[in-house]
């Protein structure tokens, strides 16, 4: 039986959406290959997390040439190709190559898809925004949490607050002094609370220690979440991660940071550059906020502002008397993490299960 081919490049695809999928297929006795694509969202550590992820073959990331080699290589060899992030010209190489059914999980719309056999989202409010033969599959990120083991619901003495620092080494350089200059407004204005870093897969090890020294506990995995009554984070799939665990959080983006965010598409490719690169994401990201666009999934999925999005000129003792603000409002928290429970409730449950079912499905006609 050929391979099913997996396509994905970023660090919230990569371990949300391909993790439970090579699961899935894996646990049908179906052999998976994984082509890790160019990504300037990258963390630099996705080879290292793939490693982890059993698939039967996995190349890349490569230069754009080897990207091409990779994607005619594996393409000939699959019975269907899957990708989950990136350039969908990269899936259509592919799919020609080995003559085989494209199909696409995608949170929006991207150039390409009218190309695809099937395309699937996770919500129907992403299903609508895309467009006519979207089919909701329900969100990949929720399937994932089930793997993490131990959930929020484990007993701790005392109530959390989670800290995400981000996936990348340019933003987590940014937030280690940042968040370390908040925790003594914490700890003196709530003593009776944890402050815990949640370490994504994507920081390398050792990073523990500084943490520690800062004074902050840590963890990596569903561990992190236990006992949180509040997390702070960024931008990305951690909002949709704290959404489907029911914990109620606000989004922490400091104008300071915004020079090491990244940027989509030909805005990200020169906002790389050197000189240019980080007054141009400051530029744009500026400019976004001044439009009101949501940042968090889950607010966008809303329509409207469920979690606050603290996007400003924040030093860490203001950064810390909005988090205390929230501590100190039970209500406040109970009111969001309803509000965060009815959106999530939108997407069916089963995600990798009903895309295993469609790709079964049509490679058996193939």
């Amino acid at each position: 039986m050929k391979p099913i081919l997996l396509l994905a490049n970023g660090p919230g695809e990569l371990w949300g959406w391909v993790r439970p999928m090579i699961h899935e297929l894996r646990s049908r006795s179906r052999k998976v290959s994984l082509l890790l694509l160019p990504c300037q969202f990258a963390s630099g550590e996705e080879r290292r997390v793939a490693e982890s992820l059993a698939s039967d073959e996995l190349r890349g990331p490569s230069s754009l040439a080897g990207t091409l080699e990779d994607a005619l290589i594996l393409g000939r060899k699959a019975e269907a190709v899957l990708q989950m992030g990136g350039d969908l010209l990269w899936g259509r190489i592919a799919s020609k190559a080995g003559r085989t059914p494209l199909l696409c999980y995608a949170y929006g719309r991207k150039q390409g898809l009218s190309r695809c056999d099937r395309v699937f989202t996770a919500f129907p409010s992403m299903a609508e925004a895309m467009g006519g033969g979207v089919q909701v599959a329900g969100d990949l990120v929720r399937d994932s949490l089930a793997l993490d083991g131990q959930d929020s619901s484990g007993e701790d003495t005392e109530p959390a607050v989670l800290f995400f620092p981000g996936s990348r080494a340019a933003i987590r350089e940014f937030s280690f002094p940042f968040l370390r200059g908040m925790l003594p407004f914490l700890k003196k204005q709530a003593p009776g609370w944890r402050f815990r870093v949640v370490l994504s897969p994507f920081s390398t090890q050792g990073e523990e220690e500084a943490w520690h020294s800062a004074g902050f506990s840590t963890a990596r995995g569903g561990e992190g979440f236990r006992g949180a009554e509040f997390a702070v984070t960024q931008p990305g799939t951690n909002t949709l991660e704290l959404m489907h665990r029911g914990i109620p959080f606000c989004v922490l983006v400091p104008f300071a940071s915004l020079r090491k965010i990244p940027l989509p598409g030909i805005s990200g490719l020169v906002a790389s550059l050197p000189g240019i690169g980080p007054r141009l994401r400051e530029t744009v990201l500026r400019r976004r906020r001044r439009k009101m666009e949501l940042l968090a999934w889950p607010n966008r999925l809303a329509g409207r502002m469920l979690a606050e999005e603290c996007i400003g000129d924040y030093s860490p003792e203001t950064a810390a008397e909005f988090v205390i603000s929230w501590l100190r409002d039970q209500p406040g928290r109970d009111a969001l993490r309803d509000a965060l429970g009815e959106t999530a409730a939108s997407a069916p449950q089963g995600a990798a299960v009903r895309i295993a079912d469609e790709i079964e499905r049509m490679t058996l006609r193939v």
